[in-house]
């Protein structure tokens, strides 16, 4: 029912989509059957859904046994991550620019990018304001002190310190350039945690902000969505673009095979691109975990993983919450196993390898 349902809104609201697209690019009538596009997009997803499950089976028990040992290994393997990113991406560019031109690669790109740019761009200055209403979020001058001391031992200034009304513990930062920086605990998580390990996972979220993690993945998280915009574009170009008003053909056969094949082509990148960013915010999550270990001690962070895992593991939060559309925001992976994709598609990291990784920072200078 799931994927039925995840289907039905994805015709929808990329069947509205691809119209708007194919009277822009074809400036012809559509001649073509609305159940016609709605079919390629149906197609489109089950494409998409596909690429996931096979990437799961050939690399998610691979991934399962993968830990960054050390910090050394960890920052390599960000920076590699995000190389591979960025350099992907702008071959996606050069090869479009190769094939149709300069001038339609960047008007492509442009209108993806400003498609997949404003969404992102307003939540994220709106962030803040919607995340305080739906936690029910409130200042504490209690918890601001404790904030305050961690801060210090960062060398960075204190966001400000929220306590929110949710009895399953959590924490997050987050942050808007109109809003400012927040860190924000849970009433669940306070009851659990003693002082030691409220400090740690409090200098783990100062560490997102320390990093510029807010900013940094969404940038990165936009390029899956311009791959995936171009892609489907070009699939709808290359297909209404066979036609003008009576049917006669606008450019030869082969461009459009071609359009229509770079698309499927873009939009299976676009899908790797995704599990890509996903791989780097969980990178960046173990980075967030050596901060705290750094202003706490690693002891301090693993009894905090522990104490966490505890909870979710026995008390069944974890399937109460694995469908929030906030869960990036819990500092838990929540996601069920299936076909080895837990991890491939999770923003952070199991418990069990945030403690291996911490443990190899004991006794270890810590630079995060």
């Amino acid at each position: 029912m799931v994927i039925i349902s995840l289907a039905a809104i994805s015709i929808l609201v990329l069947t509205l989509i691809s119209s708007i697209m194919s009277i822009i690019w074809s400036r012809t009538p559509l001649l073509l059957p609305w159940w016609y596009f709605m079919l390629v997009d149906f197609l489109v997803y089950v494409l998409s859904l596909s690429v996931l499950l096979m990437t799961g089976i050939a690399i998610g028990r691979t991934l399962e046994k993968r830990i960054p040992m050390g910090l050394d290994s960890l920052k390599a393997s960000m920076i590699s991550t995000s190389g591979g990113i960025l350099s992907g991406s702008i071959l996606v560019f050069y090869l479009i620019s190769y094939l149709f031109g300069l001038e339609f690669a960047s008007s492509l790109i442009l209108m993806a990018f400003i498609f997949a740019l404003i969404p992102s761009f307003i939540s994220w200055l709106l962030a803040p304001a919607i995340i305080n209403v739906v936690y029910r979020c409130k200042h504490d001058p209690n918890l601001q002190e404790i904030v305050n001391r961690v801060a210090t031992k960062a060398g960075m200034k204190a966001p400000k310190a929220m306590i929110a009304d949710m009895g399953i513990p959590n924490a997050f930062a987050y942050s808007s350039p109109l809003m400012g920086r927040y860190v924000a605990v849970t009433t669940g998580l306070l009851k659990i945690m003693n002082r030691d390990e409220l400090e740690a996972v409090i200098g783990h979220e100062l560490g997102h902000h320390k990093h510029r993690d807010n900013s940094v993945m969404m940038f990165f998280g936009i390029i899956p969505n311009i791959v995936y915009f171009m892609g489907r574009s070009l699939l709808f170009i290359g297909i209404v673009s066979r036609y003008s008003d009576g049917g006669e053909r606008r450019r030869p056969e082969s461009s459009n095979v071609l359009m229509i094949l770079l698309g499927i082509v873009l939009i299976v990148i676009s899908i790797v691109f995704q599990l890509l960013v996903l791989s780097l915010s969980r990178l960046r999550e173990y980075f967030a975990d050596a901060h705290g270990a750094k202003v706490a001690s690693p002891y301090s962070m693993i009894n905090a993983l522990k104490s966490l895992d505890k909870f979710y593991k026995y008390t069944g939060a974890k399937t109460l919450i694995s469908n929030s559309k906030l869960k990036p925001l819990f500092i838990y992976a929540l996601a069920d196993v299936f076909v080895g994709l837990e991890e491939l598609l999770t923003t952070h990291p199991p418990i069990h390898k945030r403690i291996a990784f911490l443990e190899s920072l004991i006794g270890k200078e810590i630079e995060a």
